[in-house]
C-alpha cells in the first residue's frame, strides 16, 4: 500500500520537482527522449527512489519557502533545487531522464500502473 501511494501520490511532487530539475539540467536532444513505455524496471525503481527523496526534500523546504521573503527565499529555493538534483543523481538517473520519466508518467496511465507494479514487487531473494 505504501508504494502504491508513492507511485500515485508522489507524481504531484514529481511535477514540481520536474520544473525545478529542468532548470538545473542541460537540454538533451529530442532523439534521446524515451517513448512513454520505454523505461526499464531498473529505471522505474530509480525513479521511485528519487521521488521518495524529492518528497522528503519538498516537505522539508515547503515551510521554509513559505516563511521566507526576497533574497532569503531565493537562497532557500537554490538550496532546495541543489538537494533535489543531488537526490536524482544519487538514484542513478540524470536529471533529464528523471524529467522525461516524470512527464511520461503524468501522461501515461499504463506507465503509472507499471511503475506501481515494479515498486510493489518483492525484491529478489
Amino acid at each position: 500500500m505504501r508504494i502504491a501511494i508513492l507511485a500515485a501520490g508522489l507524481i504531484g511532487a514529481a511535477v514540481a520537482a520536474t520544473s525545478v530539475q529542468a532548470q538545473t539540467a542541460p537540454a538533451a536532444p529530442a532523439a534521446e527522449a524515451p517513448a512513454a513505455g520505454g523505461f526499464s524496471d531498473a529505471d522505474l525503481k530509480a525513479f521511485g527512489s528519487a521521488m521518495t527523496e524529492i518528497q522528503k526534500i519538498n516537505g522539508e523546504y515547503t515551510p521554509k519557502l513559505a516563511g521566507a521573503d526576497g533574497p532569503t527565499k531565493a537562497e532557500v529555493q537554490k538550496e532546495m533545487i541543489s538537494k533535489m538534483g543531488a537526490a536524482v543523481q544519487a538514484s542513478g538517473l540524470d536529471p533529464q531522464k528523471y524529467n522525461d520519466m516524470s512527464a511520461a508518467a503524468q501522461k501515461d496511465a499504463a506507465l503509472r500502473a507499471r511503475l506501481t507494479t515494479v515498486l510493489n514487487a518483492e525484491p529478489a531473494a
